[in-house]
């Protein structure tokens, strides 16, 4: 309504105008028209005689040359010139499938890298071999270029021959990451390889612990649903002890709830779901802290461990790998990793168990199940740019989600990034396993980021062990976390303190305990019997 006001306004002005210029031409006097005008007349009859028009020349319309955008230019002071022919000492621990995997993906980068890189790859068997091997090279002055190791190796490492910042590799605007590529890691892991302000690794493969759940066992015992917190998966691990002990099977009595595992991680696990914050967060400055293992958190994880013991709900396997027992029905639950996942099926397999099984997190009170995960990172050790560039670029074209995804299938490691999953069609020949894990990765969580860990995981072992032994009460939990928390920070303060400790955890004086076994109550509760 507005617009169309406007206009009839404007006619009407313009009507206006046009009706008083007429009346000003017919009224006005006439001597000042101009001389080359004659006015026409009646009696005359004479043409009039128009001014003639002038001569305009068009101002040609002016063309603005964009002003073009910089080529970034990178800090890093290396040319592409200056990478042809450079030779990368790459030391690693993959073997076996994964070997076969890795010493394709070297021949490829080889053959088809733009600058000549050469990469030299060679396997130094496990973890554990590799970080002795690393010292033993860096003493010799003679360190590779590139190697993997986890984040308490990095650390160590770092000390004797200083590690690249990787910061500077991954943010360069002409040889770095672009921000989604970045964004495109899983925060668990991607955030993981932080020392204060630098960045010594990026996420080279991810394993970590879960539980192991047979779904055919307990829709029989009759639950439907996954167990999400620790009293629905109490419930569950009891009434399989409950089923193993009222079977005619006397072979399986004390079993079926869950196989215990005192594994570092798993533990780790549990604290987490609880909501412990164990050490400071990856990349923080307040690593000197140390560790914060005397909290609530933790007393509420592993007394509710030591209860599922005392109720006959958990019990202790002889073996370290217990796949046979969970294999068959001697558990309802059963705790290992990510990667031992193709292991436990085999284990199905070989007894002629047809059972689904699954992979949960760790069941948690406020109901956010999560998982412990670690895992080895690439590390550039310091040489000449030119080295140091050439290694980045092997590992950014080696964690490109193509050829993470060639990796994950010969090792059943994570995934690292979330588009991984897109370069597994059909997923690949990964088990549903699998798949239920990388579902439950935005819930991870890292084990400790700190240099001592590589002591204090054998202390927190050792506790778990304490916590199950036949002499131990439940009464003594807040002493054994006390303990814990004292010796993981004096192993913090002092790493070398390890070899003169006899036993991480204290040795408490035995009690008289009877044998734990399962009576079923009228209201269906589990008790133990008082000795």
């Amino acid at each position: 309504m507005l617009r169309g006001s406007k206009n009839r306004s404007l006619v009407i002005i313009i009507l206006t105008t046009g009706v008083l210029a007429l009346l000003a031409t017919g009224c006005g006097q006439r001597q000042n028209q101009p001389d080359t005008q004659t006015i026409k007349t009646t009696s005359t009859k004479k043409a009039t005689k128009l001014p003639t028009p002038r001569s305009y020349t068009a101002t040609p319309a002016v063309t603005k040359t964009p002003t073009p955008t910089p080529a970034p230019v990178s800090p890093l002071g290396v040319d592409t010139d200056d990478l042809k022919d450079t030779s990368v000492q790459f030391w690693h621990t993959w073997s076996d499938k994964s070997g076969e995997v890795l010493d394709q993906l070297v021949e490829e980068f080889n053959s088809q890298n733009e600058w000549g890189i050469r990469v030299q790859a060679t396997t130094q068997g496990s973890l554990d071999e590799m970080y002795a091997n690393v010292h033993a090279a860096i003493n010799r002055k003679e360190a590779p270029d590139l190697v993997v190791g986890y984040l308490y190796q990095a650390l160590d490492w770092d000390e004797e021959w200083e590690l690249a910042d990787l910061n500077e590799y991954v943010d360069d605007p002409v040889w770095g990451l672009r921000r989604a590529e970045q964004d495109d890691f899983y925060a668990a892991f991607w955030d993981h390889d932080q020392s204060g302000d630098r960045r010594i690794g990026i996420p080279a493969q991810r394993s970590g612990q879960l539980i192991y759940y047979n779904s055919t066992w307990a829709e029989e015992l009759g639950f439907s649903e996954l167990p999400s917190t620790p009293e629905q998966f109490g419930r569950q691990a009891c009434t399989a002890a409950r089923a193993n002990l009222d079977d005619e099977n006397p072979d399986n009595d004390g079993t079926g709830g869950w196989i215990i595992s005192t594994n570092y991680s798993a533990i780790l696990g549990w604290m987490y779901a609880f909501g412990a914050e164990v050490a400071p967060s990856p990349g923080s400055k307040s690593a000197d802290r140390g560790y914060n293992f005397e909290v609530q958190a933790v007393e509420e994880a592993l007394t509710f461990l030591r209860e599922l013991y005392d109720d006959g709900c958990a019990w202790l396997p002889e073996n370290q790998y217990p796949n046979e027992d969970f294999a068959t029905r001697r558990g309802l639950f059963a705790t290992d990793s990510v990667t031992g996942i193709p292991y436990q099926q085999a284990a199905f397999d070989q007894v002629g168990n047809p059972d689904r099984w699954t992979v949960i997190p760790f069941p948690s009170p406020t109901g956010e199940p999560t998982a412990s995960i670690y895992g080895p990172s690439f590390e550039i050790l310091s040489s000449t740019p030119e080295e140091q560039l050439a290694a980045w670029l092997f590992v950014k074209w080696l964690v490109s989600p193509q050829n993470q995804a060639r990796l994950i299938e010969a090792t059943n490691a994570y995934p690292l990034r979330v588009s991984i999953l897109e370069q597994l069609p059909g997923n690949g020949n990964l088990p549903p396993q699998w798949m239920a894990a990388a579902d439950g990765l935005p819930f991870a969580r890292s084990e400790p980021a700190l240099r001592s860990w590589h002591i204090v995981r054998w202390a927190v072992s050792d506790a778990a062990t304490q916590l199950f032994r036949y002499y131990f009460t439940i009464q003594q939990v807040p002493e054994l976390v006390a303990f814990l928390h004292r010796t993981a920070n004096d192993l913090h303060k002092d790493p070398l303190k390890d070899s003169s400790i006899k036993s991480p955890t204290p040795t408490l004086t035995p009690t008289v305990h009877s044998t734990p076994s399962i009576t079923a109550t009228a209201d269906d509760e589990l008790v133990t019997p008082t000795p």
